[in-house]
């Protein structure tokens, strides 16, 4: 039999976990290419220190048993990036060119850092960017 506390323990934790889980986070991503090859490719994802306190706006929804951003961020990249790129993403094109001939070409796509309110909500994730932060 688990003692009174226990369980009272187990049932705050159940009822706090979204609000553990959940929080104010910042994504970027940069993608380097040379002659449309894919060179480098990094996804970085960080708690924010200090809460925000703009507005924000629903961009995103997923079903996801992961219990944690960080979690989802890293078993369900493609889908976050796909969404976030809609919202800003940055394409830099660059040539080298020696001697009148096209030598090199190379590309970033750079989502610029972006501020996140992440939410979990019975098997949901939910997704809003905070705007004039």
């Amino acid at each position: 039999m688990v003692p009174a506390i226990g369980r009272l323990t187990a049932l705050i934790l159940t009822l706090l976990a979204p609000a553990l889980t959940a929080g104010d986070w910042y994504v970027s991503y940069r993608l380097h290419s040379d002659r449309f090859v894919v060179v480098s490719e990094h996804l970085f994802v960080s708690k924010a220190m200090v809460p925000f306190n703009g507005r924000s706006e629903s961009v995103c929804t997923f079903v996801t048993e992961a219990r944690s951003f960080e979690t989802f961020a890293r078993e369900e990249e493609q889908k976050l990036l796909e969404c976030l790129f809609e919202h800003g993403v940055v394409v830099q094109s660059r040539e080298k060119i020696l001697d009148m001939v096209h030598d090199r070409e190379s590309l970033e796509l750079i989502l610029p850092p972006t501020p996140l309110q992440v939410e979990f909500n019975d098997g949901l994730v939910i997704i809003k960017k905070v705007i004039g932060h």
